[in-house]
């Protein structure tokens, strides 16, 4: 929900935000640590030059889009409040959900589960919804949706899941949602919130 949806209540959940926040960390560390385990079927290699220079390439091609899109986007929507609610509760909790614990989560699941398990033998279509899907979580679609907003993510997701398809190698994609987390928020873009997760 957004500071305009909490009306009165926003003051309350200020309060309340960091004992929630804490609550899903777990949550999430749970879940990651269970798909983690399963996730040691998926295919991974040591990173070659080949692995690295296409981190280099999708990480400079994603930091193209934010620059392209930022711009256009509303000054405000319920991710983009929610990573600022964060950050003005607790900082380090921002960074370590930002830059750890949601892109090996999200890798895990956008890349590593849904490409193995669907559309396995259709490539193309795999990374494109693998892509819109990853956007859609980010920013559900629907009246209000910020589309510059939500079309970022989904270029984002699509830039990922050609990373793994390119790869081979989960770690590398959880290397390039690292780097565009870790950029972000040392960059200073993490007070608005809008090229994060």
């Amino acid at each position: 929900m957004t500071k305009k949806q909490l009306g009165s209540s926003y003051q309350s959940y200020l309060k309340i935000a960091p004992i929630i926040t804490i609550i899903l960390l777990i949550v999430a560390a749970i879940i990651i640590i269970f798909v983690f385990k399963r996730a040691q079927k998926f295919p991974t290699q040591k990173f070659t030059k080949k692995t690295w220079l296409i981190i280099l390439i999708a990480t400079v091609l994603i930091g193209f889009i934010n620059f392209a899109t930022v711009p256009f986007m509303k000054s405000s929507n319920a991710n983009v409040e929610a990573l600022q609610l964060i950050g003005k509760n607790n900082i380090a909790i921002l960074v370590i959900f930002s830059v750890i614990v949601a892109p090996i989560l999200e890798e895990i699941i956008f890349r590593g589960i849904f490409m193995n398990w669907f559309f396995v033998n259709s490539p193309l279509i795999s990374v494109l919804l693998s892509g819109i899907f990853f956007g859609y979580v980010h920013a559900p679609f629907g009246t209000g949706t910020d589309w510059i907003y939500a079309l970022s993510k989904v270029l984002l997701g699509i830039v990922l899941a050609g990373v793994y398809y390119r790869t081979k190698n989960i770690k590398a994609d959880i290397t390039v949602h690292f780097l565009n987390n870790f950029l972000a928020i040392f960059s200073g873009l993490a007070i608005s919130g809008v090229i994060l997760l």
